[in-house]
């Protein structure tokens, strides 16, 4: 018998509150659904049992959802957590971000609204999801080599900056990329269309906008986990070159997505790191013996890297292409159907850029699966010319 799963909705108005009874009735078989009156009211229920999910208003007088979503974090990291707010919050909502993992604005429809609880709800049935939600739940951000952290801040100390210049050091990072996927394509900061393209998001937050969320709100962390036994920049030096090997191999129409997804393949690494920084110690020694990396994972972790990567990147709200091409970027021909060209694409620039000759090292039992095997020769012979 499946358990429903427990949904914590917050506001400080009863009429709204009654709204979204109404809004998810018809949902009230398949969810237990609370309806809190305001932050203490929300926390109390918190403490009596944990939620799956907390939707909560921004501003509510007393504990406002800024205040409220940071104690879930602590006290409940595998909570999924969700903040509604009208557009006149932009400083309290940046004051937030750090402790949501998706943004929707007010007044939000039923079906925008249920979608956010679906995806984020997907997969939690299975005992191994409930390992990947207590790794990914309480990371609110990745960190930033140094180098990229101080060119950003200098960058958007300038007023002579442009997008240009911005989107240039932006894609040398993974986790700069994810917040700024992730922001753009929630319903708050969105155009209602999917974005994949890390330079259109730049465009369309603006330098602004990039420079109120970066700088005030300290989205993004300078810290580097060399302690945790690997180089994050070494990391993120391997992801950029793997990124634009992949553009490479793509035809037009694939080229954004394939960057991104590409860029973004390796940061579970960074998430397991930052989790599990012992367990990441004895992980990078090992690797670097020789050992096979996702054995030594599921024996360290219970999870992968792709797991959490993949997991991370749904509870923020990022287009599903990338979140399955993450998942499935060492075994392409298990992704849903639409994005195995993808996900071989990212799998054989990946392992190009790890090892040259790559055919040894491929999964070609998985290529024949995804219907690419008969591309690799021709993606090896591009990555051979850049090398």
């Amino acid at each position: 018998m499946n358990v429903k799963k427990r949904i914590l909705f917050v506001d400080d108005e009863p009429a709204i509150l009654a709204g979204l009874q109404n809004l998810l009735y018809k949902d009230r078989k398949r969810w237990d659904m609370v309806f809190a009156l305001g932050g203490q009211l929300a926390l109390d229920e918190i403490r009596k049992a944990p939620f799956d999910i907390v939707v909560s208003d921004m501003r509510m007088p007393g504990i406002d959802g800024a205040m409220l979503l940071n104690v879930v974090k602590d006290e409940c990291p595998a909570t999924v957590r969700i903040m509604l707010s009208g557009h006149a919050d932009r400083e309290a909502i940046v004051r937030a971000l750090p402790a949501m993992h998706q943004l929707l604005s007010k007044p939000c429809d039923a079906n925008t609204l249920r979608g956010a609880i679906e995806r984020s709800l997907d997969g939690v049935n299975v005992e191994r999801d409930a390992k990947i939600r207590r790794i990914v739940g309480g990371v609110d951000k990745l960190p930033t080599p140094p180098d990229i952290y101080f060119d950003l801040s200098r960058l958007m100390e300038s007023p002579a900056s442009s997008v240009a210049d911005v989107a240039k050091v932006v894609i040398r990072d993974p986790g700069l990329s994810a917040k700024l996927l992730q922001l753009v394509n929630s319903a708050y900061f969105g155009t209602g269309q999917v974005t994949t393209s890390i330079q259109q998001a730049v465009a369309l937050l603006g330098t602004d906008r990039l420079r109120y969320i970066a700088l005030t709100a300290s989205v993004f962390s300078s810290r580097d986990p060399d302690e945790c036994g690997f180089s994050l920049s070494e990391l993120q030096r391997g992801s950029m070159r793997a990124a634009w090997l992949a553009r490479s191999f793509a035809e037009p129409a694939l080229r954004d997505e394939a960057f991104a997804s590409t860029l973004l393949h390796d940061v579970g690494h960074v998430v397991l790191a930052i989790a599990n920084s012992a367990e990441s110690r004895v992980f990078a020694q090992r690797w670097l013996s020789g050992e096979p990396p996702l054995e030594l994972e599921e024996e360290l972790f219970g999870v992968t890297h792709a797991d959490v990567g993949a997991r991370l990147l749904a509870i923020w709200g990022l287009p599903s292409t990338i979140v399955d091409v993450v998942q499935f970027h060492h075994d392409p021909g298990s992704a849903p159907e639409a994005c195995r060209r993808l996900a071989s694409i990212v799998h054989v620039a990946d392992t190009a850029v790890q090892h040259m000759p790559a055919m040894t090292q491929l999964n070609m039992q998985s290529l024949e699966r995804a219907g690419c095997a008969h591309l690799v020769p021709g993606w090896l012979a591009i990555a051979e010319r850049a090398a």
